[in-house]
């Protein structure tokens, strides 16, 4: 039998596989055309960012950036469903 090689994957490579195998399931069991407002491929695409690029400079842009986005997604399916239940009364 031949030994093992020795050499490990580096754990950010199984955070990118992760990531990349949760997108690859929601592009698979979700329309296309809503992927860009799905929060969780954008938490995955985010992940995997953070796992490549680990604590650079722009590390604290691009996350005030992907929660305001996320907050956007929130918010535009939230608020009319809440004003529509505050109308109701």
């Amino acid at each position: 039998m031949g030994e093992p090689s020795g050499r490990r994957i580096p754990p950010p490579v199984w955070e990118v596989l992760g990531a990349a195998a949760v997108i690859a399931w929601r592009f698979r069991s979700h329309p296309l055309n809503t992927l860009w407002r799905d929060w969780v491929v954008i938490l995955c695409l985010f992940w995997i960012f953070t796992a490549l690029a680990g604590r650079t400079k722009a590390w604290p842009a691009v996350t005030a950036l992907v929660m305001t986005f996320l907050l956007a997604i929130y918010a535009a399916g939230q608020v009319p469903q809440t004003l529509a239940v505050l109308r109701s009364f």
